[in-house]
């Protein structure tokens, strides 16, 4: 299991690390659009009414749109993208009122879908944006993705206090700390390699915000999983389940990384 673990993550870096150095905004939009599409895919099937022709086609064609304003539109419109998807998912079902079945039930999975995957996710391009961005979404994922590395390990071989039993049980206090250790590990890395990125005490302030928001972000999508009684969201990635299994540490980090940046260093906006 962890053999075909790491070799579906070196596949996987194998895709994103090109993209970022050499991909720019619209190479970044498009991986993106990419991947939240199999991530809508992959919940729209788990939901009753979002995985009946044509809503879970909607879905996904307005997830690519929504990626398309994120990438094309001033920062500054991020609100109204935010603000107007949910609001265009409710006049198109309006419109198909007589084809979409349980519209009031596919209404709200359709934007729960959106909320969930498709707008924090695309933050990834709204860091691209910004000076240094392709360096701070390098610096979410390999935070991130060590933290993971971290709690794994260390739950694995030393965990024995468990603190969210009713929600993800192989969690455990262990597990947490193998994790932060991880994140600072991440962080250090990055400063070593992107020295001029940020001082190390803004950098220690974000890792220690993903070193909250990564479990989060895991145990929210083991609540939904457990909710909607399955194992994995998908199965693309042999050895981590589905794109959602993956990137569940990503959704709530890569939005507050953003706004994190985006409001502690005011030259970093373009």
């Amino acid at each position: 299991m962890l053999s075909t673990r790491i070799i579906s993550a070196i596949v996987a870096i194998l895709i994103i690390v090109p993209v970022l150095i050499w991909g720019g905004v619209l190479g970044v939009a498009a991986l993106v659009g990419f991947l939240t599409s199999l991530g809508v895919w992959e919940l729209a099937n788990k939901l009753t009414a979002a995985r009946t022709s044509p809503s879970r086609e909607l879905i996904v064609g307005l997830n690519i749109v929504a990626v398309a304003a994120l990438s094309c539109l001033p920062l500054g419109a991020v609100p109204a993208v935010v603000v107007g998807t949910p609001l265009i998912i409710l006049f198109i079902h309006l419109l198909l009122f007589n084809v979409v079945r349980d519209t009031i039930d596919s209404v709200s999975q359709s934007t729960f879908i959106i909320a969930y995957v498709t707008i924090p996710l695309s933050h990834a391009i709204l860091l691209e944006r910004l000076t240094n961005g392709p360096a701070w979404i390098f610096f979410v994922l390999v935070v991130t993705c060590l933290g993971d590395a971290g709690a794994y390990f260390a739950g694995k071989y030393f965990g024995k206090h468990r603190f969210s039993s009713n929600v993800s049980p192989k969690k455990t206090l262990e597990g947490l700390l193998g994790g932060l250790a991880g994140n600072v590990a991440g962080m250090l890395i990055m400063k070593l390699f992107c020295w001029e990125l940020a001082s190390l005490w803004l950098l220690l302030q974000i890792t220690l915000l993903l070193a909250v928001l990564g479990p989060l972000g895991d145990l929210s999508a083991s609540a939904i999983k457990r909710k909607l009684s399955i194992k994995d969201f998908g199965s693309i990635m042999p050895g981590h389940g589905g794109l959602l299994d993956r990137a569940d540490s990503l959704i709530p980090s890569l939005p507050a990384v953003y706004y994190f940046v985006a409001l502690s260093v005011p030259t970093v906006s373009q």
